[in-house]
């Protein structure tokens, strides 16, 4: 029922409808809120004043073709048509609704009975009032508002629906009469009462590190967790990571080498993406229609519910006339294509090829070392002499080197064999007993940069600084200075320093390390030259 919210709000003060008129355009509005984008017009234009003159060249009620709709922005301006009325500024409600402010301020800090009165107070002659959401306008006659019906059907809608939301959750595990949930497990997405968790959800074992959330939160959660990640349909196991031009279709990179696309043109998956911004634009279009019928609909359900004949009649014509209204909007354009199927893309592999020229294996006399397959997590998988690590899992895992530094100046890079679907690995040291099944930095064991496509964080105890531009793509080097003598640890891609120097103050034995999942294959470099950028910077100190 949340898509239903937005039906039950007033356009003017975003809340929800207090009293709420039935307009002959068919929208509501709040009483008090009608009663402040009220405008008086002169006497000598009112409909009264006119008839008796015998001059009727055009239709009062049709306001909308004169001056009141002149500004060039959204037909919204002021009454400067009127040669006797002043002009009245329009200001926006707090749902981005541009309505007429009321022409005279009502007194602050009334008491209730005053309000009251206030707000049955008979209205200035010549009233009029303009629909803030189809902009039509309307003129009182001398009932005022009085003339406009009530909905009390949706005064009935708004109380169930607020007390549906008020309702506490309840714990899923409670055989009878469940009590109110105290927390809800997101690994689990299940509710729990205090009883029921301490008895089915222990703080203890593989149940230790799952997140507890507030029952609130976690409906949040639930609602807003994300899809899962599109694989290949002939490579189960493999995302998508580019685009076979010929046969118009993602593929994954092992189509690529051994499949039915070795030969094809393909592209890459996140630059088509990007390319067809027009598509996106087009998609959040029809989603946010989407959003908003299906808010029409549960109202218009609830409405059914209704066990009230008269109030029923009362708006069943006006929700009918929305409901075509809305039909003939996606009939009319929401759904129709804006671009064409067909489209060509260049890419500039000059960057990439440069990156790969520039790698540079140069022995030194300095620690050699690989990847320890002894201290790994058990989904990381090696090959080419434990040089080259990647991992069969979506997760993140950890990989520590064989050597511990504890004094010395060591530097070793990886270079990026792999990159798919754009995750964010992460490269630094760590002790030997830094958890392996979470990402590089995220407990106190471990100085680490995570890097996407795009900019790179440094992160220690799952504290993020440091955002800097710039990231990694498959051919790309990550660079892993660790200055003992110094004490600190500095990052570089592509043999420039990323950022300013990481982490400072190091003491104790570190052991390299790096976290990935399943979209990344890296190869490790040792024996290599300390980086010109080191050089200069000690220089310079």
């Amino acid at each position: 029922m949340d898509e239903m919210e937005e039906e039950l709000k007033c356009p003017v003060c975003g809340s929800f409808f207090r009293e709420p008129l039935i307009l002959p355009c068919s929208h509501n509005l709040c009483q008090a809120c009608a009663r402040n984008i009220l405008v008086q017009t002169p006497e000598a234009e009112s409909p009264q004043s006119r008839r008796a003159s015998g001059s009727a060249d055009y239709d009062y009620l049709d306001l909308d073709k004169m001056s009141l709709y002149s500004e060039a922005d959204s037909g919204y301006g002021s009454y400067g048509g009127f040669a006797s009325a002043p002009t009245t500024p329009c200001q926006k409600s707090p749902n981005g609704v541009r309505v007429f402010p009321p022409a005279v301020p009502p007194p602050p800090h009334l008491p209730p009975a005053a309000a009251a009165a206030s707000a049955l107070a008979p209205v200035p002659r010549n009233s009029c009032l303009t629909c803030p959401l189809c902009h039509r306008s309307l003129i009182l006659d001398e009932r005022g508002l009085r003339g406009f019906p009530k909905n009390r059907v949706l005064e009935g809608v708004i109380d169930r629906y607020q007390q549906s939301k008020a309702a506490a959750l309840r714990c899923q595990l409670c055989e009878k009469a469940p009590k109110e949930a105290t927390v809800m497990c997101e690994q689990c997405d299940v509710f729990y009462c205090d009883p029921c968790r301490l008895r089915c959800h222990p703080p203890r074992g593989p149940l230790a590190k799952h997140r507890l959330l507030p029952p609130a939160q976690g409906r949040v959660s639930r609602r807003l967790s994300p899809r899962k990640i599109s694989t290949c349909t002939d490579h189960e196991l493999e995302n998508h990571s580019m685009y076979c031009v010929q046969c118009k279709s993602p593929v994954c990179y092992q189509c690529l080498e051994e499949g039915k696309h070795a030969s094809h043109e393909v592209k890459a998956l996140g630059a088509m993406w990007k390319l067809h911004k027009v598509v996106r634009d087009q998609i959040s279009h029809c989603t946010v229609k989407l959003r908003q019928t299906t808010g029409l609909m549960e109202y218009c359900l609830e409405v059914i519910k209704e066990n009230d004949p008269s109030g029923f009649l009362q708006i069943s014509d006006a929700l009918i006339r929305r409901v075509h209204v809305t039909e003939d909007q996606w009939g009319k354009g929401t759904l129709s294509p804006r671009m064409t199927t067909d489209f060509d893309l260049n890419l500039d592999s000059a960057p990439l090829l440069q990156s790969i020229h520039q790698l540079d294996f140069v022995q030194m006399k300095v620690a050699w070392f690989s990847f320890d397959p002894g201290t790994a997590h058990s989904d990381i998988i090696f090959s080419n002499d434990n040089l080259t690590v990647t991992c069969n899992s979506y997760d993140d895992r950890v990989v520590l080197g064989k050597t511990g530094f504890s004094k010395g100046l060591h530097y070793w890079e990886l270079s990026i064999d792999r990159y798919d679907n754009h995750p964010d690995p992460a490269f630094g040291v760590a002790r030997v007993d830094v958890l392996k099944d979470v990402m590089l930095g995220k407990d106190d064991k471990a100085w680490a940069m995570y890097v996407d496509n795009n900019r790179s964080w440094f992160m220690h105890n799952n504290s993020h600084t440091n955002r800097t531009e710039g990231g990694i793509t498959k051919g790309a080097t990550v660079g892993v200075l660790l200055d003992l003598t110094r004490r600190t640890l500095t990052f570089s891609i592509n043999e420039d320093q990323q950022g300013p120097v990481a982490f400072e103050n190091l003491e104790g034995v570190f052991f390299p390390a790096v976290s990935l999942n399943r979209n990344v294959q890296v190869t490790l470099h040792t024996g290599l030259p300390v980086p010109d950028f080191y050089h200069s910077r000690g220089t310079m100190q």
